[in-house]
């Protein structure tokens, strides 16, 4: 009896000295979902090299594999590859994380097949369909009110008559610039007093600053568009014009950059290149 009351003290004793320390304790934050980066699915197999290609270099020490039952080597002289395979068949799913000398982690969560998909794998595209996507999904006006509102500015007179340029018989013009909801509308206008038809390629849109030592991918960066009208096929016969309505999410630049615009011709060397200071989209006119 004695010994049980005296266990029953230090054990009364021991609560009363812990419980202090335990009210003493930091609560712990729970890590929130949006801290969590993406992970990529990827299948590899022993038969099979599956071939990863980063936007930039892969840092020095920057591969780490999950397990041994993974193979990962770069390729001499390239420093944006990274080549991987299975060192064993049906190894439980494992990760493989690559750091980029942009400071960016790419991170895989790494699962066996017999047959893995053997084509090269751009991680550079991959980032550029996911800001497309969530340019698309974060808009105000759905692809019909585009359509509708970029017939409504072909019936309006332009009211810009510069930035131009002009090559190769070509003049590339800006004729526009219109602001609706959240959405910026570009009309320009191609003009084609060759004696040649000029059919474009692509077009490609970027902001990029104005001075630079050299052409660096962070002094570049890329505009998705919303929508392109026509959507099918631009072209200019002789002596004809055409016009085209380019949307994008809203933005601003700033005084020292340019928006740049380039236009491609297909199967020639006609290349239209535009550039639009930040002051002129200023101008936009309210549709």
């Amino acid at each position: 009896m004695k010994q049980n009351i005296i266990k029953t003290f230090f054990v009364l004793l021991t609560m009363w000295v812990c419980i202090p320390i335990f009210a003493q304790l930091p609560a712990l934050e729970q890590i929130k979902p949006e801290a969590y980066g993406t992970q990529y699915s990827l299948l590899v197999g022993t038969g099979k090299t599956t071939v990863l290609l980063f936007p930039d270099k892969i840092a020095p020490g920057g591969v780490d594999l999950g397990s041994s039952d993974l193979i990962a080597n770069t390729i001499n002289g390239v420093d944006n590859i990274l080549r991987v395979k299975a060192a064993t068949e049906n190894f439980a799913p494992t990760n493989l994380t690559v750091v980029t000398t942009d400071g960016k982690v790419h991170s895989f969560y790494v699962s066996f097949s017999l047959y893995p998909d053997d084509r090269p794998i751009d991680l550079g595209k991959q980032a550029n369909a996911e800001k497309a996507q969530a340019v698309l999904k974060d808009r105000k006006l759905n692809d019909a009110q585009l359509k509708k509102s970029a017939g409504a500015i072909i019936a309006l007179k332009p009211f810009l008559k510069k930035p131009k340029t002009k090559s190769y018989g070509m003049q590339f013009s800006l004729k526009g610039i219109y602001a609706q909801e959240d959405v910026l509308f570009f009309r320009f206008e191609l003009g084609n007093k060759s004696p040649i038809d000029f059919t474009t390629d692509f077009m490609r849109f970027y902001i990029r600053d104005q001075k630079r030592l050299k052409r660096t991918a962070d002094q570049e960066l890329e505009l998705q568009p919303l929508a392109i009208f026509p959507d099918n096929k631009i072209s200019t016969t002789t002596s004809s014009t055409q016009t085209i309505i380019v949307a994008f999410k809203k933005f601003t630049i700033a005084d020292h950059k340019n928006m740049v615009i380039q236009l491609f011709e297909k199967n020639g060397d006609r290349h239209m290149v535009l550039k639009i200071k930040g002051k002129v989209l200023m101008q936009a006119s309210k549709l």
